[in-house]
């Protein structure tokens, strides 16, 4: 899933847009797959080749152990090329471990591009890693002590089933807006009010 030129335009003019109606800054990121998951691929391939031996044995009981040897580093072979293409890595991890290290990058990219960036601290990051269908909404010190956390969760639910279907552009302009939505109150825009971050997409 891949943003189109005039993808990111629509996007960029909705953080105009928004940052029009509030002095919070935002910025959105957009991740392919949070980490390598490297290790994966390596630790299926041995298990099915653990199950292959064992199938082959139960199946061919007369077959001498070369042969079912044999049957096991094919098998290997074979499991660990397919299992490391980069879109089937991400879905070898745990459910819990592929949320934690988007969980990690989001931390991380907050930390680098958006925290301690504002004058106000009232800067937003909206990020998206796509592998893990994982979306978060990371709000500086002086927003997150005025709107609570369980204020964003609807607009991340909604954000995420978007990316399941596809509409990761709409995804970003629909979230953007609905985060004007919550901030205008509490940091309505105010006069000689200057853009802090850069409006577009941050791809990683």
């Amino acid at each position: 899933m891949k943003l189109q030129a005039e993808d990111q335009s629509r996007i960029e003019a909705a953080v105009a847009a928004a940052e029009t109606r509030t002095s919070a800054e935002f910025a959105l990121v957009l991740a392919q797959v949070a980490d390598g998951y490297e290790a994966w691929p390596a630790l299926w391939a041995a298990l099915l080749a653990l199950l292959a031996g064992g199938a082959v044995s139960l199946l061919h009981p007369a077959l001498d152990a070369t042969h079912v040897f044999g049957a096991q580093v094919a098998v290997l072979v074979v499991a660990g090329l397919l299992l490391h293409l980069p879109g089937v890595r991400p879905l070898l991890a745990p459910p819990s471990l592929r949320h934690e290290e988007a969980a990690k990058l989001a931390r991380l990219q907050f930390a680098a591009i958006v925290q301690r960036r504002t004058a106000e601290r009232i800067g937003v990051l909206l990020f998206v890693s796509l592998a893990e269908h994982h979306v978060e909404i990371l709000v500086d010190r002086a927003i997150g002590e005025r709107i609570p956390e369980q204020a964003w969760r609807t607009v991340i639910d909604g954000f995420t089933a978007q990316i399941r279907e596809g509409r990761l552009a709409d995804g970003f302009v629909e979230a953007t807006e609905r985060c004007a939505d919550l901030l205008e109150k509490e940091f309505p825009l105010r006069p000689g009010d200057r853009d802090e971050l850069p409006n577009r997409v941050t791809f990683i």
